[in-house]
C-alpha cells in the first residue's frame, strides 16, 4: 500500500482517505472477491476522484499497480456507495473514528459520485 501510495504522489489527506476508504471495506463480505492490490489501487484512485473531483490515474499509477483505470471502476464505485452510506446502518465505528480531527476528517470529505456516471 505504501508503494502504491508513493507513486500517487500522496499527501496525509489523501492517505487519510485512503485509510479511511480501505478500513469501510474490511467489513463488507461483497469486497472478498477483488484481490488486495486491488484494493488498494482501488481505494488510491477513489480517494484522488474524491478529493480533485476528475479522474486521476496516470501512467505512473498504471505502471506501479499495473491495474488500468478500468479495471479499477467497478470496485472503485462500491467503495463509493460504501464512504456515501458510512453514518447510517449499524457499522458506523470507522466513521466515527475518521471524524476526528487526529484522523483528519477523511469521513466528512466528498464522494467521488461523478464515478457512477463514467
Amino acid at each position: 500500500m505504501k508503494r502504491f501510495l508513493n507513486a500517487a504522489l500522496s499527501d496525509k489527506k489523501l492517505e487519510l482517505l485512503f485509510f479511511f476508504i480501505i478500513e469501510l471495506c474490511l467489513v463488507e463480505y461483497k469486497m472478498l472477491k477483488f484481490p488486495p492490490s486491488l484494493l488498494a489501487a482501488a481505494a488510491i484512485y477513489t480517494a484522488l476522484c474524491g478529493l480533485y473531483w476528475f479522474k486521476q490515474w496516470s501512467k505512473t499509477s498504471e505502471w506501479h499497480t499495473s491495474y488500468t483505470e478500468d479495471q479499477l471502476l467497478e470496485c472503485s464505485r462500491m467503495m463509493v456507495s460504501f464512504h456515501q452510506n458510512a453514518g447510517a446502518g449499524k457499522l458506523t465505528g470507522v466513521h466515527r473514528k475518521y471524524s476526528t480531527l487526529k484522523f483528519g476528517y477523511a469521513a466528512k470529505a466528498e464522494t467521488a459520485l461523478f464515478l457512477f456516471g463514467l
